[in-house]
């Protein structure tokens, strides 16, 4: 290993050493203060008051909800707004992203369609190689023939085997 390899890894060990330290000293805050201030009791009594109230807990959930709802409204009726200003003007135009997609699906289709045909390819060549290796008078062509037909399924099999690596 490196000296330059040994000190970028000694610097994530002390990063990941520092951070460790960091989650480790805000979980004894956080546990500190729930301690003191009993949290977890408070939690506990609070949940039990909402088990034997039930109605009382829905009343005044949905009226804390209704009360943020109406304080929305008029928060938004009470800002001015021109009527040229487009809601959705902070929202990116995603129609380049879709495109990309689109690109990278038709890249896939055609790269399977290519592999499809390749193997289409290699079955031909298989059956015209067990064809010309069956026969059994064979000439200086048909031995040319086979090696060449069998370095060719060779390459479509050594291309299918990195297509499904993939």
């Amino acid at each position: 290993m490196t000296i330059r390899a040994m000190r970028i890894f000694g610097k994530k060990k002390k990063v990941a050493r520092k951070e460790s330290k960091v989650t480790r000293w805000f979980r004894i805050i956080l546990w500190k203060l729930f301690v003191r201030w009993k949290i977890r009791e408070r939690i506990a009594l609070a949940n039990k008051w909402a088990d034997e109230h039930r109605g009382d807990t829905m009343l005044i959930t949905v009226g804390c909800l209704l009360f943020s709802l109406i304080v929305g409204a008029f928060l938004a009726l009470g800002t001015e707004n021109d009527g040229n200003d487009n809601f959705m003007s902070g929202v990116e135009p995603v129609e380049s992203l879709f495109q990309g997609m689109q690109q990278i699906q038709n890249a896939k289709a055609y790269q399977i369609a290519q592999l499809n045909a390749m193997a289409r390819k290699g079955q031909v060549l298989k059956h015209e190689l067990d064809s010309l290796v069956s026969l059994s008078p064979k000439t200086h062509e048909d031995s040319l023939m086979i090696v060449s037909k069998y370095k060719q399924l060779e390459l479509i099999v050594n291309n299918l085997e990195k297509g499904q690596q993939r």
